[in-house]
């Protein structure tokens, strides 16, 4: 198992020493890395196909006591961290991605010697996790912004934002085929399915703890402490959310498709600078009802249809 573990850290390091050097040498260029990252997970797909063909894997959990399940998620969450934090202060990009989806399949598949499968990497029933994935967005998002934007319009008679959508569907491989995945993999379906055993409230909690303070690193250069701390809370709220969806559906497949959407649709809205500014100059407490009660309406809607709805898929 040492040498299993060994090996998965030098090819996840190698892996994001070539995404960070091709950074480096098309600096300013957002695409090389990128591009390299999607060519990358092709040889992984490979080497996964083959090793489990040829060996036997576990359809259950190992059975490790909380104590050391909590040190093992908590480092590979700082593994993660590793590459994570330079890329964010060096490029002001995430080129961890294809490197933790490295690490993941390496730990679970010849670490752990465990299917895929039970840490909700799963292909059956596609379209109905599609589905499940497409509703919860457009409750989410979709009230979000139906109600931020009747605000708005009454508040100031302009709409609130125009969209990109080229831009969005630009980016909507990146965001769904390299940031969801791995981030995905790496709170809900790792680090949350490895804490369920020991109670499904603390999977949660612990996974959305890990998943807010993921975030800290967009604002570290320049150093934003209250910048920092809103995204913080924002991200942990976001993984309470996300995790209890997952602990309905045991299926990934959805919430990589809601994490691609949501990253994708932020990236292609352009807000109007005039009408932001003419909220600035409203009450304290209209700008907490234009920006919050979205939010307020919409987390809960997306609540009672996980809770009536979802099913495990």
């Amino acid at each position: 198992m040492k040498r299993a573990f060994a090996l998965s850290v030098m090819v996840y390091f190698t892996v994001a020493l070539t995404i960070m050097l091709a950074a480096f040498l098309f600096h300013g260029e957002s695409w090389p890395p990128i591009f390299l990252s999607f060519m990358l997970l092709v040889p992984l797909h490979l080497w996964k196909r083959k090793y489990t063909e040829k060996t036997e894997l576990s359809k259950t959990l190992s059975g490790k006591s909380m104590g050391a399940v909590v040190g093992w998620t908590l480092a590979l969450f700082l593994l993660a961290l590793t590459v994570r934090v330079p890329s964010a202060l060096i490029f002001k990009m995430p080129y961890e991605k294809a490197p933790i989806i490295y690490l993941l399949t390496f730990t679970i598949v010849l670490v752990e010697e465990t299917e895929l499968t039970v840490f909700g990497f799963k292909t059956q029933k596609m379209a109905k996790a599609l589905l499940n994935g497409a509703v919860f967005f457009i409750i989410l998002q979709g009230t979000i912004l139906f109600v931020h934007c009747t605000a708005v319009h009454a508040l100031t008679g302009q709409a609130a934002i125009s969209f990109n959508f080229t831009l969005f569907l630009t980016v909507m491989p990146f965001h769904t085929l390299l940031v969801g995945i791995s981030e995905e993999g790496l709170f809900r379906g790792y680090i949350q399915t490895s804490i369920e055993p020991f109670g499904a409230l603390k999977a949660i909690f612990f996974q959305a703890v890990l998943f807010g303070l993921w975030h800290f690193v967009w604002n570290l250069s320049p150093f934003n402490p209250l910048g920092m701390l809103q995204y913080i809370t924002f991200s942990f709220l976001f993984g309470l959310l996300f995790g209890y969806f997952y602990s309905k559906t045991k299926n990934l497949v959805p919430l990589i498709l809601v994490h691609g959407l949501w990253n994708s649709f932020q990236s292609g809205v352009i807000r109007n600078t005039e009408v932001l500014d003419k909220l600035a100059q409203t009450p304290f407490p209209t700008q907490i009802l234009v920006w919050f009660l979205p939010y307020a309406i919409a987390v809960p809607a997306a609540l009672a249809f996980t809770k009536y709805w979802v099913k495990e898929i």
